[in-house]
């Protein structure tokens, strides 16, 4: 990582660049570098990644190029015997990819948390768990039990719901947090019924240690069987009642990325009242929830400059800038929509307005953002990735953040973006339905892309939706970084000729 958490003018955390952890990360690569030539290092070496078996792929994967992570069918998982398969017999799990779908990347653990369902689509609320470690599918739930209304029997676990850009990980918590979107039946935000009365739910925590392929997601009443109380799993926490501060109207279309700030979970979430294109920007801090910890909403910035609708939206670290993908069109022409979260601002959202961003194809032509897109920022290379995901892969687009020397956005609201063709003949077959959305995730310790492919018939009944790795094209260094890569890279030959002369 080649950036430093600082208290920025706001009193939030920050990172900025730092040559110190630069030097440190080529000093890393250069020690994977000679441990093929130095035995001596290998120990050494393996310790610089967990990630052991996705790194390996990478490995052997040319930048600008796809390799596929998963090793067996998405369908593998779907929920199969007594308990849980009266809902999967009679609709269909493969929904859960195919409508208006997000994940969740867990980076310390290497695992893909996927949720989702909803509306007119799919009532199952399982949890499904993809681990790098393996390749494999699994199940961290069972479907929960409900009424006609959709509606979860005993109010313990989340409606189903198309999740958007609206599913994510908290490391600090080490929680699944869902802020649904389009539940099941309404299509609106996550009910529950309580003391005969339907009130708002959620947002939801779902807890992985609890995780269990065959417990319902929920208590024991939201099980097929009441009678088994083995099926109880309670992994699902509503935190209707634990925050303070005024949520958004809803989440349909929204947009999340995800911050640590003063060692809390922190969530930037932008959303508005029915879907009208013009979302608020939104602050969720989340407390300790294991002890008890107190959740706060904060309304932080506002729409004006442009237009969005079924965005994507991720955070330049960088330069502490929330950036997310609008929609041209009308009089409303740009392609990205950001806020500088140093200016967020919860006494006065309306000071914080967004500033909008066009983008140009490399040829001068103009580019055109669309409702396909998945959007996630590339700490190592300083530049935003963009991914439409249509037909035959789709393509993969970049753009470096361009900013003043204070690191704001300044006058030159014109970037340029870089169409990569794929350098692998290998690459996910796209062709989405509704969109990238939220399938498209970096990995800053991989150095690259997470994608959840479509859903695809795999013949015999079975269904996929593969797991792949996207490499990205390496930003050449400046000069002076580029001298100082050259420097670590000598320091470490000059030990280890040491190291061969001492040993002789």
């Amino acid at each position: 990582m080649n950036t430093m958490s600082v208290q920025n003018k706001q009193g939030n955390s920050k990172s900025v660049f730092n040559k110190d952890r630069l030097q440190t990360s080529y000093l890393a690569l250069a020690s994977l570098l000679i441990a093929n030539s130095f035995p001596g290092f290998v120990a050494q070496a393996h310790a610089v990644t967990s990630f052991e078996r996705l790194s390996s792929l990478l490995a052997a994967t040319p930048e600008g190029g796809w390799v596929k992570a998963s090793t067996n069918f998405y369908s593998d998982a779907w929920p199969t015997g007594a308990d849980g398969v009266q809902l999967a017999s009679v609709q269909f799990p493969g929904s859960i990819v195919r409508a208006w779908s997000s994940f969740a990347w867990d980076p310390a653990d290497g695992k893909l948390m996927l949720w989702g369902g909803g509306h007119a689509n799919y009532a199952g609320n399982e949890m499904y768990v993809w681990d790098g470690a393996t390749g494999a599918w699994g199940r961290g739930s069972l479907p929960s039990k409900t009424d006609m209304d959709g509606m979860v029997i005993g109010g313990t676990a989340p409606q189903s719901a198309h999740t958007y850009d609206n599913n994510i990980y908290l490391p600090v918590n080490d929680m699944f947090l869902t802020f649904g979107g389009a539940a099941i039946r309404t299509g609106g935000n996550f009910q529950t019924m309580e003391d005969a009365t339907i009130r708002r739910a959620g947002p939801y925590l779902w807890d992985p240690a609890k995780a269990d392929p065959n417990k319902v997601g929920g208590s024991n009443d939201s099980g097929w069987n009441p009678d088994n109380a083995a099926q109880n799993g309670n992994m699902w926490i509503d935190r209707h009642d634990n925050w303070t501060g005024s949520e958004p109207s809803g989440y349909i279309n929204s947009t999340t990325a995800y911050a640590t700030e003063n060692g809390q979970d922190v969530v930037y979430l932008t959303a508005d009242r029915n879907s009208s294109g013009f979302p608020s920007l939104y602050r969720y801090t989340l407390g300790d929830v294991r002890n008890g910890g107190q959740d706060k909403w904060e309304q932080v910035g506002v729409t004006v400059n442009s237009v969005g609708s079924q965005s994507t939206g991720t955070i330049d670290t960088e330069n502490n800038l929330y950036i997310k993908t609008a929609l041209v069109t009308g009089s409303y022409t740009s392609d990205l929509t950001i806020w500088d979260l140093d200016k967020a601002n919860a006494a006065d959202p309306r000071s914080n307005p967004d500033i909008g961003i066009n983008l140009v194809k490399e040829d001068g032509s103009d580019f055109v953002m669309t409702r396909a897109f998945g959007i996630d920022y590339d700490k190592a290379n300083n530049q935003i990735l963009l991914w439409d995901g249509k037909g035959d892969g789709g393509t993969v687009w970049s753009a470096s953040v361009i900013t003043d020397e204070a690191g704001n956005i300044g006058s030159n609201t014109t970037w340029t973006v870089i169409e990569h063709e794929s350098s692998t003949l290998d690459h996910p077959h796209g062709n989405f339905a509704t969109g990238v959305l939220g399938k498209w995730h970096y990995d800053e310790s991989l150095g690259a892309f997470i994608a959840l492919d479509e859903l695809a018939s795999a013949g015999g009944g079975a269904w996929d939706a593969s797991i792949w790795l996207y490499k990205p094209t390496t930003v050449v260094p400046e000069p002076e970084t580029y001298a100082l890569m050259l420097a670590g890279l000598g320091l470490i030959g000059w030990v280890a000729r040491r190291r061969s002369r001492e040993d002789r």
